[in-house]
C-alpha cells in the first residue's frame, strides 16, 4: 500500500514539473533599449532661418523622449546621452510593434511660455514613428518632425502690454498638447477659459509655440495682432505650417498722420519700442525755438514733435582707433547706408530688429556723394542755454565728424528737423 501511494505521489510530481516547465518557454522580455533619433532641418539648438521662414531644432544631451507602442498602455522615458537616446526599463516587444516617439513628452503645457529661444526648445513639440514594425531588439530609429510653429511676437510700444492667446475654430482656447497614441502626432488640448500662452509688458522681441495644421485664432487680450501692417487674427483652414515661424506685431510699424499744414505724412517705426519718424523733413530748417515749440505752436501742429537725442541714437558711433580723425558706425537700433536719393546724398537708416528690417527713413544732408555735411536738432537739453544737434560730415568714405552736440547756440543756428509723432 505504501508503494502505491508513493507512487502516486511521484506521478502527481512529475505532472506539475511538467506543467511548471510548460509555463516557462515563453519569450523572455528584455529590458533596456536604445533609440535613434534624426531631427528633419536640424541646425543649433533653436533658431530660425529668416531666409526661408523655417525654424530649426537639435536635440542636447539630457534630453527625453516619452516612447510607446501599440502593444503597451504606458510610455518609456528615454534620455540623451550625447549620442544616442536609452532606457533601462523600456522593454522589446515578443512580436513587432509599431513604435512613436514625442517630444519633449506625451504631454505638453503651452501655458505661461517666457518667450526666449530656450522655452521654444523646451516646448518644440516633435514626433515620429519607426519606419516598419519591430521588437526593438536592434534598437530604434525614428524621424521626428516638428507638429507645432512658431509665432514671433514684436511688441511695437515701450508700453505694450502682452496676454497672447489661441482659441480653435470651435472658439475654445488652446492650452497644450497631448500625444495621439500610436499616430505619431498630438491633439491640441483646448478648454472653455482664457490661457494666456504669453504675458510680457513692453515693447521686445518674444517667440510663442502653437499648434500647426489646425484652423487657429491669435490674440493679444482680445485684440487682433498685425502681419505685414494688416490686421490678422485667423489664419486659413489647414493653419499654421509645422516648423516654420510667423511674425506678427502687436501694433502697425508704419503708416499715415495729418499735420497743421493740411499735409498727410506717412511715418515708420525703426525698433520696437523706438519713435515713429516722419518719412520727410519740416520745410524748412529750423532755429532752436522753433524746433522745440510744443502743442498747436509747432511747425506741424500738436501730432507731431522734435525726438529727443535717445530716439536719434540709429547706430553706434565711436572714433577710429586707427585713426581719432575719423568715425566708424555700427548697427545698434538700425544699420546706416551713405545714399542718393532723388539727388539728394545722405544717410539710410534700416531697421535690423524683427519685423522691421524693411523699415527705414533717409536724411538729407547738404553736399555731394563726395562731401557732405549738416545738422539736425534733437529736443533735449544737455546744457543749459543750449540746444542738442546731431551733426554729421561725410569726406571721401569716411566721417569725419558724427556726434551729438549739446553745446549748440540757440540764438542763430538753423538745422534740419524729422519729426516724430506723438503718441
Amino acid at each position: 500500500m505504501k508503494k502505491i501511494l508513493y507512487s502516486v505521489f511521484m506521478l502527481a510530481t512529475m505532472v506539475l514539473a511538467a506543467c511548471s516547465s510548460d509555463d516557462t518557454t515563453e519569450p523572455v522580455v528584455k529590458r533596456g533599449m536604445v533609440l535613434k533619433a534624426n531631427v528633419e532641418d536640424t541646425d543649433t539648438r533653436a533658431t530660425i532661418t529668416d531666409n526661408e521662414g523655417k525654424w530649426t531644432f537639435a536635440f542636447a544631451k539630457n534630453d527625453m523622449v516619452k516612447v510607446g507602442n501599440n502593444k503597451v498602455e504606458s510610455y518609456y522615458t528615454f534620455t540623451n546621452d550625447g549620442t544616442v537616446f536609452t532606457s533601462t526599463d523600456a522593454k522589446q516587444t515578443t512580436e513587432a510593434a509599431n513604435w512613436c516617439a514625442y517630444f519633449p513628452g506625451e504631454s505638453i503645457s503651452l501655458a505661461n511660455q517666457s518667450g526666449d529661444f530656450a522655452d521654444v526648445a523646451k516646448n518644440y513639440a516633435l514626433a515620429g514613428a519607426t519606419a516598419s514594425a519591430t521588437t526593438g531588439s536592434e534598437g530604434l530609429t525614428v524621424t521626428m518632425k516638428a507638429k507645432v510653429a512658431v509665432l514671433r511676437i514684436v511688441g511695437v510700444d515701450k508700453d505694450d502690454i502682452l496676454d497672447i492667446n489661441v482659441k480653435t475654430a470651435d472658439g475654445k482656447y488652446v492650452s497644450g498638447l497631448t500625444a495621439d497614441k500610436n499616430s505619431a502626432g498630438f491633439r491640441v488640448d483646448r478648454i472653455d477659459t482664457k490661457v494666456s500662452l504669453l504675458s510680457k509688458q513692453g515693447a521686445g522681441v518674444y517667440y510663442v509655440v502653437v499648434p500647426a495644421g489646425v484652423k487657429i485664432s491669435v490674440y493679444n487680450g482680445d485684440k487682433s495682432l498685425y502681419s505685414g501692417d494688416k490686421s490678422m487674427s485667423t489664419t486659413k483652414a489647414d493653419g499654421l505650417k509645422a516648423g516654420k515661424y510667423y511674425t506678427l506685431t502687436t501694433g502697425m510699424t508704419k503708416g499715415k498722420a495729418d499735420n497743421s499744414l493740411g499735409q498727410t505724412i506717412e511715418w515708420v517705426q525703426l525698433w520696437a519700442g523706438g519713435p515713429k519718424f516722419a518719412t520727410k523733413n519740416v520745410a524748412n530748417k529750423l532755429n532752436w525755438s522753433e524746433a522745440t515749440a510744443e502743442g498747436s505752436a509747432y511747425v506741424w501742429g500738436a501730432n507731431w514733435r522734435t525726438p529727443t537725442k535717445e530716439e536719434m541714437n540709429f547706430v553706434n558711433y565711436k572714433q577710429n582707433p586707427e585713426d581719432n580723425n575719423f568715425y566708424v558706425l555700427t548697427p545698434l537700433n538700425t544699420k546706416v547706408e551713405v545714399k542718393n536719393q532723388n539727388g539728394a546724398v545722405g544717410l539710410l537708416y534700416t531697421g535690423i530688429q524683427p519685423g522691421y528690417t524693411d523699415k527705414s527713413i533717409f536724411l538729407p544732408f547738404d553736399g555731394d556723394e563726395g562731401y557732405f555735411e549738416g545738422g539736425y536738432w534733437t529736443s533735449t537739453i544737455e546744457k543749459e542755454g543750449f540746444g542738442t544737434s546731431f551733426g554729421v560730415m561725410y569726406w571721401g568714405g569716411k566721417f569725419p565728424a558724427y556726434h551729438f552736440h549739446g553745446e549748440t547756440g540757440t540764438s542763430t543756428a538753423t538745422y534740419w528737423v524729422r519729426p516724430v509723432l506723438v503718441e
